[in-house]
């Protein structure tokens, strides 16, 4: 077994150090790559999503993907929203600068007739800080509901308020894994922990969909026109670019497959399109090559430290052999890597013959010997 695993390693090791030159050349070279035109354009991005779901001529869209997404029907349907642009700018909820990754934001916020706020965001890679900028996202929008003279009224001035969270990459994984890998749509509420219960008057909703998980789905395979809207419209997020002609889906999804039909375009909407789009691209090959050199690192670490623990264990046995007094090339013929330093080795035992009682103490040996430069 342990064997199977280090040939698994180093076939990984191998894999990786021959792709490595040729993608280091692709991100190191000016030349602009040639970029694969699309019939659809994808639907994730910034411009691509504000297009589709930021736009007062398609608030019929907006409003369908936001009640088959929180799945609101009957009193709680939304009928009508008003898409504040304005109230938070990109700039406000950006991370700060320097930071890597793909900046995200509130990418769309809302107002429901209920008064009601409901924010969009796609989220392009996790990071350590995510859930927790999601609670300062909630706070920002549930704060100033209550004025002046109105500390009575809580119950009432604060309003229930919604985050959905659309993830191009899975979110609840790594150290925010959930017992559960197969969910992809996460509900997040307020609890008390004692009883598990959602906290009584509860107003902060969060909704998170893991768009790759969704696709390892049944839900993803079986989808055709007459699915839940909840899962088309996922699977438009994941499929539009990919396809060269629209699918038979319902009316409303055929909609954002004909907004999203680049040859409809301007150049200007065409151009800044592709710009975030290349960016994109260039980002994840970046950080594809950081997790490939990563790897190959600690391979090389896993089978220098495999080495030095070979080593140790031949100079345990030269030691063992000497004791017994074996001859020079019975004992080199038992020596896989020390063989050419077995003279070095015995003399240093001769000079040192206290070191060949002593316990536990190859460490020391390859120390002074100066093996640990070559096998550490």
């Amino acid at each position: 077994m342990k064997r199977e695993s280090t040939e698994k390693l180093q076939e990984e090791k191998q894999d990786a150090v021959e792709k490595l030159p040729a993608k280091k050349q692709r991100l190191e070279s000016k030349e602009e790559e040639e970029v694969v035109a699309e019939t659809f354009a994808d639907p994730t991005l910034d411009v691509t999503f504000k297009m589709l779901f930021g736009n007062d001529l398609n608030k019929d869209i907006l409003i369908s993907l936001l009640n088959s997404l929180l799945g609101f029907t009957g009193h709680k349907e939304i009928v009508e929203v008003e898409i504040n642009s304005n109230e938070l700018p990109v700039s406000f909820f950006s991370k700060e600068k320097g930071e890597s990754g793909i900046t995200s934001a509130i990418d769309i916020l809302c107002t429901n007739k209920g008064k009601q706020k409901i924010a969009i965001e796609m989220q392009g890679q996790k990071t350590k800080y995510f859930l927790p900028r999601e609670q300062e996202y909630m706070a920002k929008l549930i704060s100033l509901q209550v004025k002046e003279g109105e500390g009575k009224l809580y119950h009432e001035k604060v309003l229930e308020t919604y985050i959905i969270v659309i993830g191009k990459s899975n979110i609840f994984v790594g150290d925010t894994k959930l017992q559960n890998q197969k969910l992809f749509e996460i509900d997040v509420q307020p609890m008390v922990i004692q009883t598990n219960e959602i906290i009584p008057g509860n107003k902060m909703f969060w909704k998170f969909f893991e768009l790759p998980k969704f696709q390892e789905s049944d839900n993803y395979r079986t989808i055709d026109k007459d699915s839940a809207l909840k899962e088309q419209w996922l699977e438009f997020l994941i499929d539009c670019s990919k396809k060269d002609e629209e699918p038979d889906r319902s009316d409303i999804i055929k909609r954002g497959y004909e907004i999203m039909k680049v040859a409809n375009w301007t150049p200007d909407q065409k151009a800044l399109y592709w710009k975030q789009k290349m960016n994109e691209i260039a980002f994840l090959e970046a950080q594809q090559l950081q997790e490939e050199e990563a790897l190959i690192k600690a391979h090389e670490a896993f089978e220098k430290g495999q080495l030095r623990g070979e080593i140790k264990g031949e100079i345990g046995k030269i030691k063992i052999a000497l004791e017994n007094k074996w001859e020079d090339e019975k004992i080199v013929k038992k020596l896989k890597h020390t063989h050419d330093k077995f003279t070095s080795i015995k003399e240093y035992f001769e000079q040192n013959p206290t070191q060949l009682t002593e316990d536990d103490n190859e460490s020391i040996i390859m120390g002074e010997l100066g093996l640990l430069d070559d096998y550490s």
